[in-house]
């Protein structure tokens, strides 16, 4: 899910950042082969800091600034302990989320819920996992 923050190289998108979460689920299906009804994409609408989206008549998200600091805090919190409770054992994948809460949110659940930031834990991931192959094919050790 994302809170449309940051999404790479555009900004707040606020719930027009709603792609990427899509966009994953096709991409954990075709190269995963995870199956559709297995992800729940998802978008926290707390607003949006970019001004020409909360003046677009069009925009679909709360037309205002982005909630901060214990509102937001308590609207993420239900939003992720409701998705726990309904589905125990869910990963939920934090995707595009600002610098300012991403690291935060990681710290906040870890040993609650199984989370993953793909910003923050999937480059280490992949350039991990290259190495252990390369240690592999190589016949080495690290």
């Amino acid at each position: 899910g994302t809170d449309g923050e940051r999404i790479l190289g555009l900004g707040d998108l606020g719930t027009f950042g709603m792609g990427i979460p899509v966009g994953k689920l096709n991409l954990y299906t075709a190269c995963a082969g995870i199956h559709p009804s297995k992800c729940l994409p998802v978008t926290i609408d707390v607003g949006t800091n970019t001004k020409s989206l909360i003046e677009d008549p069009l925009y679909t998200g709360l037309k205002k600034p982005r909630v901060r600091d214990d509102e937001y805090d308590a609207f993420v919190d239900e939003v992720l302990m409701g998705l726990h409770n309904k589905y125990p054992g869910i990963l939920i994948q934090f995707e595009d989320f600002g610098n300012l809460n991403a690291f935060r949110l990681l710290d906040k659940y870890r040993g609650k819920i199984c989370t993953f930031n793909d910003d923050v834990q999937g480059t280490a991931s992949v350039a991990l996992g290259g190495l252990i192959e390369a240690v592999r094919i190589k016949g080495t050790r690290i």
